[in-house]
């Protein structure tokens, strides 16, 4: 049987969310022998067979899908529904809308994409790298207990909250230490106002000690660095997935994350601890920028917001769990990780996505 030709509209060898997604998928594909998969060329002299469309680094709404060709939009707005012009084209141009999460598929629909068009097709984790088997990363700290964020430092992730939740729970006299592992090179999440509290927090010398990360770890070193680590901390306002709350729980450090959103569809109280989360529903009607100096027209924004307090009151109390309760979460959530979330099953259910697309006859 021939192989169908599926090009990928997006990087899929870059270092930013989107392309290492795409490279799993891309892998995973070409393993089969199904697919022949190429990187899209709107100059190319014949046209593939399917198209995938996962680029942030484009205009989503200027982009025009070769015609005739069966393809897929995958798109993240992770502030609420989904901007008005994404949900026409969808509906228009593209067959398939993929959406990481059952919230993101909750805010297409709100936004008008068309119901029929919409799949969850989740991330993924590789359990031969993310298991709590494994060399651990070698902190600068001779403290007991260790707090980890990992991820962006901006309004988005919640890190300012993280910030002064930590003020607020520690000082210098406990026996605890937060690292935060971002990379300031990453053009999608920078945010000055958080990197000067950061630096406020570091220079106060009545503060619990904090470790700045900074630099793209590979996943080897990455994994290494969530078994080095107790507990996990993820404070978000808005996600679409939140890949290392899942690669921390197959490493086997259980996180704080919000009752609310993305994580909802890996996160249990066996496997993480809750803290408090209050939804925020705004109308908005107005241009936002949705991606690297993109606007476009959103008319609502909808995320959570966690309590400074709240967050605090959560951090002492996994710092006080006993090693037994966490141990219990620890092996809960690598259950959950290796069980139902590897990377070979994600590109399960990206085949079975495909294998449903077909040439339009009139329309997709």
């Amino acid at each position: 049987m021939r192989q169908r030709v599926l090009a990928f509209q997006g990087s899929r060898t870059g270092r930013s969310a989107f392309a290492l997604v795409n490279a799993r998928w891309s892998a995973g594909l070409s393993a089969t022998g199904e697919y022949s998969i190429i990187d899209y060329d709107s100059g190319a002299p014949t046209r593939p067979d399917l198209l995938i469309h996962h680029d942030f680094e484009s205009h989503f709404s200027a982009f025009q899908p070769p015609q005739g060709t069966p393809s897929v939009a995958v798109r993240t707005w992770d502030f609420g529904p989904l901007p008005r012009a994404w949900a026409d084209t969808i509906n228009a141009e593209y067959g398939q809308y993929w959406a990481h999460t059952q919230w993101i598929a909750q805010q297409a629909r709100a936004a008008g994409v068309d119901p029929e068009r919409i799949r969850v097709v989740p991330h993924g984790i590789d359990p031969q790298v993310f298991s709590p088997e494994g060399p651990r990363y070698d902190l600068p700290t001779k403290r007991k207990l260790a707090f980890l964020f990992v991820g962006g430092m901006s309004f988005r992730k919640g890190t300012d909250t993280l910030l002064a939740a930590w003020r607020k729970a520690f000082t210098a006299s406990d026996d605890v230490v937060l690292v935060l592992k971002d990379h300031s090179k990453d053009l999608f999440y920078w945010d000055d106002t958080v990197r000067r509290a950061l630096a406020a927090l570091e220079a106060d010398p009545g503060a619990a000690e904090v470790i700045h990360i900074d630099g793209f770890l590979p996943e080897q070193e990455l994994a290494a660095l969530y078994r080095a680590c107790d507990v996990a901390v993820f404070p978000y306002r808005a996600e679409g997935f939140c890949i290392p709350i899942l690669e921390c729980m197959a490493s086997g450090t259980p996180a704080i994350v919000p009752r609310f959103g993305a994580c909802l569809d890996f996160c249990s109280e066996e496997t993480s601890y809750f803290t408090e989360a209050k939804r925020i529903r705004i109308p908005v009607h107005r241009r936002l920028t949705v991606a690297l100096g993109f606007t476009d027209e959103v008319d609502e924004v909808d995320f959570c917001e966690v309590p400074i307090d709240a967050l605090a009151d959560r951090l002492r109390e996994a710092a006080s769990d006993s090693e037994r309760a966490r141990a219990e979460r620890s092996a809960a959530g690598v259950r959950v990780a290796h069980d139902q979330f590897t990377w070979d099953q994600a590109v399960g259910v990206v085949r079975r996505c495909l294998a449903e697309l077909r040439p339009p006859t009139g329309r997709i």
